[in-house]
């Protein structure tokens, strides 16, 4: 029997291992704000332009009159990649009891191969979600571009003012790099404290009594992708929290590709994920004689990476 062959029979059993390897269904928002930029190298160098395109010149030229020369600043910026692996072992006595349920023909086949690797891939997605979030919730990030919310301001209050408060920083963020943000990142709560809040409804029909929609949303707050970041994760204490926390992130994202062929060393980018190509990827099982289990495993190298905070505005506490 080979570990693709690997099946699980067993309606007890079947029931524990869906039970400990179940994903929850939620909206990844990591690669919004840090597109993949794929390397074949776990450390890399990215020229970095100043701010020479966005001065004034004296352009004029006379006849015959030399033309105006600008030295662009390239500085280069290193940066480099973790590595990031889990193994979910699959005891020899679950394989056992495959045998014997196949032998008494009893139903219920689930695939206990694909369940480790998918077990192993969601931690490591989830690793990297949380990663990300405390790099884009750090203030210290930001080069001033924070508003902490409170009372009467938070969007979630009948007074709160989440339209204008978003168009404002929106005008921040252009002012200090010549980009409109284009992503508001917000978890379930903030959603929900949006949709809802007076400010936006006045701007709806006067027949709508519902709440606003995500497209109402991109409209009405002029950002053109609106990710909701549903994850959560569990402390050793079984406490279940919000990933990305009581924040909002506006931020512009400039669209590198799945290759990184639209990556313009020019653009303000907010940040990106450096990822070793090929990754994340599923180990080849194996077995372990001293646990007597098969090993299923999974790695991805990756780093998220905050590039310029003024390409990006954190609003803490709306809700």
């Amino acid at each position: 029997m080979t570990p693709k062959n690997i099946r699980l029979a067993n309606p007890i059993l079947g029931g524990l291992m869906l039970a400990a390897g179940t994903a929850q269904a939620a909206s990844m928002a990591a690669h919004s704000l840090f597109p993949m930029l794929p390397t074949a190298l776990r450390g890399f160098q990215l020229g970095q332009l100043g701010d020479e395109a966005t001065r004034a010149y004296n352009t004029r030229r006379a006849p015959g009159a030399a033309t105006k020369q600008v030295t662009i600043k390239w500085e280069g910026k290193a940066y480099t990649i973790d590595q990031h692996a889990i193994d979910v072992p699959i005891p020899r006595e679950l394989i056992q009891e495959q045998d014997e349920a196949a032998r008494l023909n009893v139903g219920l086949n689930i695939p206990i191969s694909q369940i480790a690797v998918n077990t192993a891939l969601q931690i490591l997605t989830l690793s990297f979600e949380m990663e990300a979030a405390a790099l884009a919730t750090d203030s210290a990030a930001y080069a001033g571009n924070v508003l902490a919310l409170s009372g009467g301001t938070k969007w979630s209050a009948a007074t709160g003012t989440p339209v204008t408060d978003v168009r404002a920083k929106s005008e921040v963020i252009r002012q200090k790099t010549g980009r409109r943000p284009n992503t508001l990142v917000i978890p379930s709560a903030v959603l929900n404290a949006l949709a809802m809040n007076a400010e936006v409804k006045s701007y709806l029909p006067t027949t709508m009594l519902g709440p606003a929609t995500i497209d109402q949303l991109k409209s009405i707050l002029n950002v053109p992708n609106i990710v909701v970041a549903d994850a959560v994760w569990t402390s050793d204490a079984d406490v279940v929290a919000d990933v990305w926390g009581n924040n909002a992130i506006l931020a512009y994202v400039p669209n590198i590709g799945a290759s990184g062929q639209n990556l313009s060393l020019g653009e303000p980018a907010f940040g990106f994920t450096g990822t070793l190509e090929g990754h994340p990827f599923v180990e080849t099982p194996y077995y372990d004689r001293g646990t007597k289990s098969w090993i299923y495993g999974a790695t991805y190298e990756r780093k998220p990476t905050l590039v310029r905070g003024a390409a990006g505005f954190l609003f803490q506490n709306p809700v």
